[in-house]
């Protein structure tokens, strides 16, 4: 770079900290580079973009979903309504809540399918693809394998699938009351 517009530069940078180390007003004549309606301006469409940020926020927050279930009880609620459960959920032998594959596909809102021929059950939600396949202690989550520890089970004739596997990957947060049975589900 040519020496004098380095010098230039460098000058120019010495005015502006200098305005601001003196606390020029915008627009008066200690500051001439920027203006009050620029100032003004800049606010505005600043604080314009802030409060669609803000409304983003508060739209995902106004689309938070609840779901509680308890085990032994043959209903959840999802957002304050009770829905029936074709089968109570349950504590299986490696300490995990298993709920019927169906019913926690409807509650969370992701689509759904078992595979009869290949013993697998598939969830979609937002773009989120969750694969486990009965008997088997693994989950593919888009496409990645990852050892759990319990996959889907029959049991009384329903698949039941682990329910912290499925929605913890899912996005759900999932946060358990050890006093009554529940388990609660926010997304």
């Amino acid at each position: 770079m040519h020496k004098k517009l380095k010098i230039k530069i460098l000058l120019v940078c010495l005015l502006l900290f200098g305005l601001i180390l003196a606390g020029a007003a915008a627009g008066s004549k200690a500051d001439p580079l920027v203006t009050r309606g620029w100032v003004d301006q800049y606010v505005t469409a600043e604080a314009n973009r802030l409060e669609l940020r803000l409304d983003a926020v508060a739209d995902k927050l106004a689309k938070t979903t609840t779901v509680r279930l308890w085990i032994g009880r043959e209903y959840l609620e999802v957002d304050g309504q009770r829905r029936e459960l074709d089968a109570p959920a349950y504590l299986a032998a490696n300490g995990r809540t298993y709920v019927p594959l169906r019913a926690l596909g409807e509650a969370v809102g992701a689509s759904f399918d078992w595979d009869n021929t290949a013993k697998k059950v598939t969830y979609i939600k937002e773009g989120r693809r969750i694969v486990l396949l009965l008997g088997r202690a693994v989950v593919q989550v888009n496409g990645q394998e990852i050892a759990v520890d319990g996959g889907p089970e029959v049991q009384n004739g329903r698949v039941m699938v682990p329910l912290r596997v499925v929605t913890e990957n899912l996005g759900f947060k999932l946060k358990w009351d050890n006093t009554e049975k529940m388990a609660e589900l926010t997304f």
